[in-house]
Order: structure tokens, then C-alpha cells, then sequence
């Protein structure tokens, strides 16, 4: 039996903020926690294990984290964070983007130091990151505040669309992590940023590749509603289902800008999805498409099998 479910993700509303994460996606490093570690010669991987088994929660990581640095002063974490550059086009992207009636945001379970540098820098509305508690001596006092957990960042993404008064499907979100798929997950449109794994490429609407953020300009110039539709074929057989995927892969189909398509197999399901900003007519045309597309290659697979 084959299903599916069309619907326009930002409910009939324009989109109204991009939410961008902060390391590697508007600043060109991986990790503002992992800059530190680098700067004091200290390794937090046993602490990132624990956290990532649910032996410890994100403010105890946060805590084991910070007392590798022995309380330096906070004026040296600043200098040590200021070295972090811009990503190529961030400056262009967010002027863009602002002039064009976007509000901007930082959601990162990174620095607030960096994460507030950055929002200065660029002119953004938002941002929301973690903050290392300073003492009366101006050293860390090695506890920190939580405001942005790696792995439920879209806690955040729900609050800020309720103080904007609006759904976080008039939301764009951009991240180059698996720990931003929560944020993809209750967005209008998700972007995968030069990614850093194949979990983000899958879960991401879109993926842009390289280092130059000027590239999701296009995306959201448009200020068009984002519509997606979602298929769902089941087959008798993995293989089926692998010969149909491949079948409908992005070689063998032409599309315009501001059409994409992406299918992926799930054992013996196919799960088909079309995310565009252009007109109905176009996805309606592109659905017709790819149930022509697939119906002929379930044909021949039906041949194949025949005459075996």
C-alpha cells in the first residue's frame, strides 16, 4: 500500500526567523568548548562519552568541562575565543537576510562569549548559548549555566517562537551536526550546512556543501511558504525497495532550483520526500513525475522477476 501526506510546513505563514547554530556554521571551527580544551592542552573525551551514554547530564558535562581549565581568568577564555573567524560570507549572509525582513538567531549549546561576539559582530536578534560563571576575581568559578543542551535544542527553538508569536515551522534552521536534527525536526525548512556526518545529510531538507554560507542565500530570498510532501511505498522485498530508491535518485531526475527530492529506503519501505518554494503546480507536476518514474520501474522489476 502506498502513502502520502502533502502539507505546507509553515502553515500558510511566511517564514520569520533563521536559526542559525553557531560553531561551524556562522564561525569556522568545530567546537568553542573543543578551542578551549586545544588552548590548554586537555582532552574531554571521557566527559563527552559520559554525557553521550546518559551517565551524566548536559550541566555536570558542562561542569567536568570547565575544571580541566584549573579557573583561569575569564579575560584569557575571551582572548582564546576572539581567534575564531567568521565563516566565509557570514557577514553578507546575515546583512542579506535582515534586509530582506528576516529576524536572526543563535541557538548553540556552544560559548556565550563567542555565541554574544558574534551577535554583536553581525547585528542578530537572538541568541542563546552557555555561560561560564565568572567570581568576584575575575577566574571561572568552574560551574556553568545551561541554556542550551546539545542534544535538545529544539526546547529552545519552541520557546523563542512562542515569545515571537509564531510556529516554529516559520522557522528555518541551519546546523552541520547530528546534534542539530532536534532543531530540523519542528522547522519549516532545515539546511545542513557543510555537514559533519551522514545522519544530518539524511535528516537535512537541504544540504549545501563547502564553507561559504552566501550559498542558502537563494533558499530564502524567495520569500515564498515552504511546501514538502512525503511518500511512503512498501515493497515485499529490501532489494525491491534498494532497486526503487535508486531509480528515483537525483541523477536520474532533472529538477529546477527550489525543487528538491530526496528518498531513502527503511528495509523494505521507501520514504519519498519533495520540499519546494516554488508553486503548487510545480509540486503537483513533480509528484505526477515520480509516480511515473516509479511505477515504470516497479514494471520492470516485475519483468526481471518473470523471466527468472
Amino acid at each position: 500500500m502506498h502513502y502520502i501526506r502533502a502539507k505546507e510546513q509553515t502553515g500558510g505563514k511566511k517564514v520569520k526567523i533563521v536559526v542559525f547554530d553557531l560553531d561551524g556554521v556562522l564561525v569556522d571551527i568545530d567546537s568553542s568548548w573543543g578551542m578551549i580544551h586545544k588552548a590548554f592542552g586537555v582532552d574531554n573525551q571521557v566527559n563527552f562519552q559520559k554525557h553521550l551514554k546518559d551517565q551524566i547530564d548536559f550541566k555536570e558535562f558542562m561542569r567536568s568541562d570547565i575544571r580541566l581549565w584549573n579557573r583561569p581568568c575569564v579575560d584569557k577564555i575571551k582572548n582564546i575565543l576572539n581567534k575564531a573567524p567568521l565563516m566565509k560570507g557570514a557577514i553578507e549572509t546575515v546583512k542579506e537576510l535582515k534586509k530582506n525582513g528576516y529576524k536572526i538567531a543563535i541557538i548553540s549549546s556552544g560559548i556565550s562569549i563567542l555565541a554574544d561576539r558574534v551577535k554583536e559582530e553581525l547585528g542578530i536578534d537572538y541568541s542563546y548559548s552557555n555561560k561560564l560563571l565568572v567570581g568576584d576575581d575575575g577566574r571561572l568559578t568552574g560551574e556553568g549555566e545551561e541554556a542550551v543542551s546539545l542534544m535538545k535544542k529544539d526546547v529552545v527553538l519552541k520557546k523563542m517562537s512562542e515569545v515571537e508569536g509564531i510556529d516554529s515551522k516559520q522557522c528555518v534552521t541551519i546546523g552541520d551536526s547530528k546534534y542539530d536534527i532536534p532543531l530540523f525536526m519542528d522547522s519549516g525548512l532545515s539546511i545542513a550546512f557543510n555537514p559533519k556526518d551522514d545522519l544530518i545529510r539524511e535528516a537535512a531538507d537541504l544540504v549545501i556543501e563547502g564553507t561559504d554560507l552566501r550559498k542558502i542565500l537563494p533558499w530564502l530570498l524567495n520569500r515564498k511558504e515552504i511546501i514538502k510532501a512525503e511518500f511512503y511505498f512498501n515493497y515485499s522485498s529490501g532489494k525491491k525497495a534498494k532497486s526503487i530508491v535508486r531509480a528515483i535518485a537525483p541523477d536520474n531526475l532533472t529538477t529546477p532550483f527550489g525543487l528538491i527530492i530526496k528518498a531513502r529506503r527503511d528495509v523494505r519501505r521507501v520514504a519519498v520526500k519533495i520540499v519546494t518554494i516554488r508553486k503548487v503546480e510545480t509540486l503537483l507536476s513533480t509528484i505526477n513525475d515520480l509516480l511515473s518514474c516509479i511505477q515504470a520501474a516497479e514494471s520492470v522489476l516485475n519483468i526481471v522477476k518473470e523471466a527468472s
